[in-house]
């Protein structure tokens, strides 16, 4: 009984920490502020803190050297690697092409944009031009904000796009924040990870059964020079 519930544990465990989110969460405007996310907790990187200065250390005299005995060391064999034909080479295109493209769709659908609050005023000097950006970037939204919603999980965006004649630029201000699980991110890796494990493994198999291929004739011209000289 103490074995199992000990494993239950480390099962439980387990499964609290693959549920744990992690991410960032940027905020920019005034100040750009980085912040990381581990569960609940939540760490400032930027802006660093102001560190207290260090007191000097005091110099320590420097020891006499003990003169040491040199060893002879062998040198170490390297082991040959196995050039890849081009075969190989594109079969490795190939597989990490497919793999990387299942990594990105898994990550997109399995990573949280949350917050997502973006401001962006436009200004200038030319009234014009700030109209037709406007109108531009507000054509942008509406074009790719159903598609990004459809990629990513955003359950809240807010996206404010405004004019200021009076301004002399545009301004942006706002916070954006990345996070998925533990979990979600061992599935992002073991996408791209399994296919180029199967890939390695075929090319080792290859190369295998090309030695043993070379090898061959060479064993039966051997078998047969021993047989003449019986």
């Amino acid at each position: 009984m103490t074995a199992l519930k000990i494993i239950g544990i480390i099962l439980l465990v387990f499964l609290l920490i693959g549920f744990l989110r992690i991410g960032a969460i940027v905020s920019f405007g005034d100040e750009l502020r980085v912040r990381l996310r581990v569960g609940a907790i939540k760490l400032t990187v930027l802006p660093k803190k102001e560190k207290k200065p260090k007191k000097p250390k005091k110099e320590k005299k420097p020891k006499a050297e003990e003169p040491e005995e040199k060893k002879e060391e062998k040198p170490k064999k390297k082991r040959a690697i196995p050039k890849p034909t081009l075969e190989d080479i594109l079969d490795l295109l190939e597989t990490a092409l497919s793999a990387l493209g299942a990594m990105v769709r898994r990550a997109c659908r399995r990573t949280r944009i949350d917050p997502l609050d973006l401001t962006l005023v436009f200004g200038g000097r030319d009234p014009a031009d700030v109209a037709m950006s406007f109108g531009m970037a507000n054509a942008a939204v509406f074009a790719l904000m159903p598609k990004a919603e459809e990629k990513f999980y955003i359950p809240n965006p807010s996206l404010r796009l405004r004019m200021n004649y009076d301004a002399e630029g545009t301004e942006a201000f706002g916070s954006v924040g990345l996070s998925l699980r533990v979990c979600d991110l061992f599935a992002i890796v073991f996408a791209l990870v399994v296919p180029m494990a199967k890939w390695f493994l075929r090319f080792k198999k290859a190369q295998k059964h090309d030695q043993l291929a070379h090898k061959g004739p060479e064993q039966k011209v051997q078998n047969d020079t021993e047989d003449k000289i019986a």
